[in-house]
This record gives structure tokens, sequence and C-alpha cells, in this order.
């Protein structure tokens, strides 16, 4: 895991700029799977198995993500829409690589219209 010092969101192109130790790192959010907050920091998970550590609180970080998607499915965790495998009966979103995340139950019904916009259900 990475140890971030310094983090910008450069929403019109879609991208996140990580500087560690004096070097600079431009990373497609395209390529975060899910973020998970620890304590007053978050924890960035990537598709390919890297980790970053930002030192923002996840609240804060959720604030300059584009909302189109990511999705805050708890208070602990937001995920990108485009790694979503599924939902359990049990609550729980299937993402890239087998990552289980809990839905918390006063987020479940937004999740799921948040999911009805973003794909076509069969039922």
């Amino acid at each position: 895991m990475v140890p971030v010092l310094f983090v910008k969101i450069m929403m019109e192109e879609r991208k996140i700029i990580v500087i560690n130790d004096n070097e600079l790192q431009v990373k497609e959010l395209s390529e975060i799977v899910y973020m998970e907050s620890c304590g007053c920091k978050t924890k960035t998970h990537c598709c390919k198995g890297k980790e970053y550590l930002i030192k923002k609180c996840l609240s804060r970080v959720e604030e300059k993500l584009p909302n189109k998607k990511f999705f805050k499915i708890h208070k602990s965790f937001i995920i990108n829409i485009d790694y979503l495998k599924g939902v359990n009966a049990n609550n729980t979103v299937l993402l890239h690589n087998g990552i289980e995340l809990k839905i918390a139950h006063r987020k479940y019904k937004d999740f799921m219209e948040f999911v009805k916009c973003k794909f076509e259900i069969w039922e």
C-alpha cells in the first residue's frame, strides 16, 4: 500500500493525482473498484490489486467523485458501479475479483434505484 500525502481529483478528465514522497502519479478514476474508510483516511482499492491511502476522510473524498459512477453503499464504503457483478439477497454487493461488501440497510433502496438507472433490469 502506498501512503498518499496529497490527492487531487480532476473531474473533467476523470483522473486522480497521487503525490507520494515527491513522486507524482496520475491514475484513472476508472481503475478504482472501491474505497474504504480507515478512520481519518481512505483506502482506495484498484482493479490491479494496488491500494492507495488517501489522507482525507471518506466523506471528503466522496464530495469530489462523480456521482454517476460512484455510490456510497455504507458509511465505510464507496463503490465504482462499473465493477458491480451483482447484489445478493442478504444486502451484499459482489464486485470485481470476488469482493463482497455489505450495503447499509438505509442505503439499500437508494442503491437499487441507482442500479436500475444505470442498467437494464430483466425481471
